[in-house]
């Protein structure tokens, strides 16, 4: 049974190769072919070679860090995390949070439309079923047995219904920076 294989191996592969039907046709002669002509006739056929899959370049900067630049850029959400509130009364705080309250909060709605997982008001009575899950519901207390589970919710939870990051347009070089030095010039 092993020759019918290698003879139909044999055939399949000659129609395929014009130089290894000659060098098998020496091989039955019973004259050798060129040595480079024998080791492809009596070497087994090479699998092709999967093409490595194609792999995308590394962005130069992280949308963590785009999405950064933009708080900062349009709500100033950096300066204000940064700065030390020691000498500031609270009315001066509260007036400087509202700004970056309101202008981050434009960022987030424009960017990703966040909209809450549950319409449910916070106080009110929620079942989770067996198979609910693990990352739209955290269930805190006392959880013990199994689903279903009866609580109160004490959070709505949220959810981006869009995600439309600016792209990065820069260089390598500034790939890291959130914020540009800003220099008024006089």
């Amino acid at each position: 049974m092993g020759r019918i294989k290698t003879a139909f191996r044999a055939f399949f592969r000659a129609l395929g190769d014009a130089e290894l039907a000659r060098n098998l046709d020496s091989v039955l002669d019973g004259t050798v072919p060129t040595t480079a002509g024998a080791a492809k006739a009596l070497s087994p056929p090479t699998a092709p070679v999967a093409a490595e899959p194609a792999r995308k370049p590394k962005p130069a900067r992280s949308e963590a860090l785009t999405l950064l630049e933009t708080l900062q850029r349009e709500g100033r959400l950096i300066d204000f995390l940064k700065e030390s509130l020691d000498g500031f009364s609270d009315a001066q705080i509260g007036a400087a949070a509202r700004d970056v309250h309101r202008e981050s909060a434009a960022v987030i709605e424009r960017l990703f439309a966040v909209r809450p997982l549950s319409d449910q008001s916070e106080g009110a009575t929620l079942e989770v079923a067996e198979g609910f899950d693990p990352l739209r519901y955290r269930l805190t207390g006392n959880v013990a047995g199994k689903p279903p589970f009866r609580g109160t919710l004490a959070h709505h939870g949220w959810q981006a219904t869009k995600c439309e990051l600016p792209a990065w347009t820069g260089g390598e070089a500034a790939a890291r920076i959130v914020a540009p030095i800003e220099l008024d010039v006089r």
